[in-house]
């Protein structure tokens, strides 16, 4: 985000949030030494309580946690999606934002989210997708096994340790909606 605030000149203010205490001290240090400090702040903590009632929600990016898990408390949530690992985008898109811009994942029922983003009124408008190695979380046995019941059930898209990641801008234009053409990227990854 420091780079695109520099690059785009951007004069406004952003708040971000960070679940993970360690990486929140490190973005603070990043934005000190940019000279963003003022301009740019992230917080420790949740980034739904930090949203403030009857505020006006223009833009929101988001590179929210999408991996699926098995378990009621699972062992990191901070990069837990839920159960599909699509809850957290949901949440996002379902909190009145007028842009969302975020990062989902083919093996995160990408395909429920397209739908979830319509219902709420957005239309995708532009999108960028880069085929991505597994890391290390979600190769955890546990994970794995998820990802593995979800594709099976064809709500995961994965093509052995590879998966999609999916950059995408949604708004409130209701023109050209992209959505049907990146479900079906989605979808037809890791089909043979």
């Amino acid at each position: 985000m420091v780079n695109v605030i520099r690059r785009v000149d951007f004069q406004g203010r952003m708040r971000g949030f960070e679940l993970d205490e360690t990486s929140a001290a490190s973005a603070r240090e990043l934005i000190l030494q940019s000279g963003l400090t003022g301009r740019y702040d992230v917080r420790h903590g949740d980034f739904f309580t930090g949203l403030r009632p009857g505020e006006k929600r223009r833009c929101v990016v988001a590179n929210p946690p999408y991996l699926p898990h098995s378990e009621e408390l699972p062992a990191f949530p901070h990069l837990s999606g839920g159960h599909t690992g699509a809850g957290i985008s949901k949440r996002i898109l379902s909190a009145g934002f007028d842009t969302v811009l975020m990062m989902i994942s083919s093996y995160a029922d990408p395909c429920s989210v397209l739908a979830h983003a319509r219902a709420c009124g957005y239309t995708l408008t532009s999108w960028m997708v880069l085929p991505l190695r597994m890391g290390a979380f979600s190769r955890r046995p546990h994970v794995r096994r998820r990802i593995d019941a979800m594709a099976r059930a064809g709500t995961a898209f994965v093509a052995g340790e590879r998966y999609l990641l999916a950059g995408g801008v949604w708004d409130r234009t209701g023109r050209g909606d992209q959505s049907a053409v990146l479900s079906r990227v989605m979808s037809r990854f890791g089909v043979s």
